[in-house]
């Protein structure tokens, strides 16, 4: 059915009512919200995906991209005075290498949890 001022090819939304106690709403209103999404489109989510949505994004994901923005963010500023300098000491090789190494570790935790 096209729908629309483009008349786009859409399947039409109908409307459909649960009843939900009011801790229900507030659970289900907050969720969304954190998810960052409206309400019906986190129900309709839930419907299509046999309920299964992890909400654990907002907090544990979150720190594990801040935390991994400040290892790149040290990880740049080691690189400039290393090439403001002309020559690179071992010391800030070593401490290149295992900021790195705890960049892979960061991302590889971050994948996992986004499975």
């Amino acid at each position: 059915m096209l729908i629309g001022r483009g008349k786009q090819l859409i399947e039409p939304r109908k409307n459909f009512t649960i009843r939900l106690s009011d801790r229900e709403r507030e659970q289900t209103e907050y969720d969304a919200r954190v998810n960052n999404m409206k309400v019906s489109d986190y129900v309709r989510y839930l419907i299509t995906h046999g309920g299964r949505l992890d909400t654990s994004f907002a907090s544990d994901r979150r720190e594990l991209i801040r935390q991994i923005s400040g290892l790149c963010n040290n990880y740049n500023q080691m690189t400039k005075i290393a090439n403001g300098g002309g020559y690179v000491f071992d010391s800030t090789m070593k401490d290149a290498n295992h900021l790195m190494k705890q960049i892979k570790e960061k991302m590889k935790e971050l994948a996992g949890k986004w499975q």
